[in-house]
């Protein structure tokens, strides 16, 4: 008897021990993140401890830099190796079918991902004050003048040839999207250094985009150039379609952040543009019933197709921002609230985190979808973070939490970066961390806005770094998409790049700008 229920109590132990073990398991994936981590150090401070070691580290690698410098690759494998087109890594290998578009274009580097790569350089200089990105931002800026820009037809090549640089696509094929993203670097690189060498090129560019692209009878901005028909356009990707990007990423990459700064008569011209296209995007785009943003509407009325937490944040988010600049209270009130529902369904409670989105079962029902994509996330804390500048408490209901997850899960800790999609709950990672639409720019973006709110929630100073001429260092100063006052501003020479490889920066000042109030 005794022999029995001793064998019955080891039963009866290791039974117990599993069900702990898996419920701890259970605690550990599900439970917010808040809950089991505590910090000593400000929110502000680990944005930048989060830029030093996680960041760029990865853009700091030698592969990333290009032959010649500023000629940056597209496509890398996880560890930050160049990718062999004819014998690509796992990361690339193991994607199936539907990854095409990336796996058919290995042999190419994309105007798109080197546009992006000089906007990471350049926040990179914006929140440390290193040369070295400022000049690697250069290098990437000086490269698309002198290769990506389409002088003959205008515009800018989608890619070229890596080996032969052959350009392509043809006028017809170039996305308005595309275009875009190829005036994001040179956007953000004016903003730090007024570069009036530049402002030619950038108001060129934005001007055959909107004659290009712009149909003022619909009011909007078209997918694909405004005179293709769709008996002309074999390829569906590029039938003409309302397009919520045709719209929206143009206000993202670069209206917004240049508007308030250009010089007359541009600047009211795209105050107007920027105007229009969030006007365009309310009427056209958005649903009342389902607090979200048509992705596009095919063959202009057929059809709609839904989008993600990523896009529609992004849309509220940016005419939320335009409001502001217009103090245009309609435009803040739509967008706060309609980004607060949208918040707060994004948001699992049991976990702590964001969902990527909605998807939909065979029955049509509407499941969250709670895979971790990298920029839809990002996009998200991005949301929460300006929100707070109003209301501080989305810190504690949302920050605390989503932004400790993200530095522990989606930054990879041996080769650095960040992931670009982990699957929930088993946190599989999915797909490449860097090709033609993977680079830095959303990272290095939430680590920006990331700290800006987080000081600025704390009652610190933002301290930022911009880079000036002599005599123009107060020009057109402000804290990216936000306002503030300055309250102090140092000069001092640009520190020397020892790397000859690199663009020199003498004739630039290095600006310090400390900003408070916030908004």
């Amino acid at each position: 008897m005794l022999k029995k229920f001793r064998k019955n109590k080891f039963a009866f132990s290791l039974i117990t021990s599993l069900i702990i073990l898996i419920l701890c398991c259970f605690y550990t994936v599900f439970q917010p993140i808040l809950a089991q981590q505590n910090t000593e150090i400000t929110m502000g401070q680990q944005w930048l401890q989060h830029l030093e070691e996680d960041l760029n580290p990865w853009w700091l690698m030698e592969t990333a830099y290009g032959k010649p410098v500023g000629n940056f690759p597209s496509f890398r494998c996880d560890n930050g190796d160049l990718v062999n087109p004819s014998k690509p890594c796992s990361a690339f290998t193991k994607l199936g079918d539907n990854y095409g578009y990336i796996t058919n274009n290995l042999d190419k580097n994309y105007i798109v991902s080197q546009s992006r790569q000089v906007y990471t350089y350049c926040v990179a200089y914006h929140l440390s004050g290193n040369p070295k990105f400022l000049s690697l931002a250069k290098a990437g800026i000086d490269w698309i003048r002198n290769y990506g820009l389409d002088r003959e037809n205008g515009g800018a090549f989608s890619y070229l040839k890596r080996e032969s640089r052959q350009s392509g696509p043809s006028v017809l094929k170039r996305t308005s999207q595309e275009l875009a993203y190829a005036l994001q670097g040179m956007a953000f690189y004016y903003y730090l250094t007024q570069d009036q060498e530049l402002l030619p090129e950038i108001i060129q560019l934005k001007n055959f985009i909107f004659e290009t692209y712009y149909d003022p009878k619909l009011e909007m901005m078209m997918w694909v150039p405004k005179q293709v028909k769709n008996e002309n356009v074999t390829n569906n990707w590029l039938k003409q379609k309302k397009h919520l990007l045709s719209q929206l990423d143009h206000i993202y990459t670069y209206m917004l952040i240049l508007a308030p700064i250009l010089p007359e008569p541009y600047q009211s011209e795209w105050k107007q543009d920027l105007l229009n296209l969030s006007s365009s995007i309310i009427n056209e785009f958005y649903s009342p019933e389902y607090n979200t943003f048509w992705m596009e509407i095919n063959n202009i009325g057929e059809g709609k197709l839904p989008t993600d937490y990523g896009h529609s944040m992004k849309a509220f988010w940016m005419i939320y921002l335009t409001g502001k600049l217009f103090n245009n209270q309609r435009f803040i009130d739509f967008a706060q609230i309609g980004a607060s529902r949208m918040l707060e369904e994004a948001y699992d409670v049991e976990s702590g985190l964001w969902g990527r989105g909605i998807s939909f079962d065979e029955n049509d029902k509407g499941v969250r979808d709670l895979d971790k994509k990298w920029w839809v996330y990002a996009e998200l804390d991005q949301m929460a973070g300006t929100l707070s500048l109003e209301d501080s408490s989305y810190v504690d209901k949302y920050l605390k939490s989503t932004v400790n997850w993200w530095l522990k899960n989606m930054v990879d800790h041996t080769n650095h970066g960040v992931w670009n999609l982990l699957t929930w709950p088993t946190l599989e990672k999915q797909l490449p961390k860097q090709y033609h639409w993977k680079n830095g720019f959303h990272s290095h973006e939430h680590a920006l806005v990331g700290y800006i709110t987080s000081q600025a929630n704390q009652g610190e100073k933002v301290k930022l770094y911009f880079a000036r001429k002599k005599g123009k260092e107060k020009e057109n100063i402000k804290p990216y998409y936000y306002t503030g006052e300055i309250v102090d501003i140092n000069r001092s020479p640009m520190p020397s790049i020892t790397d000859s490889n690199l663009p020199s920066l003498s004739d630039l000042n290095r600006v310090i700008v400390s900003f408070t109030g916030i908004k």
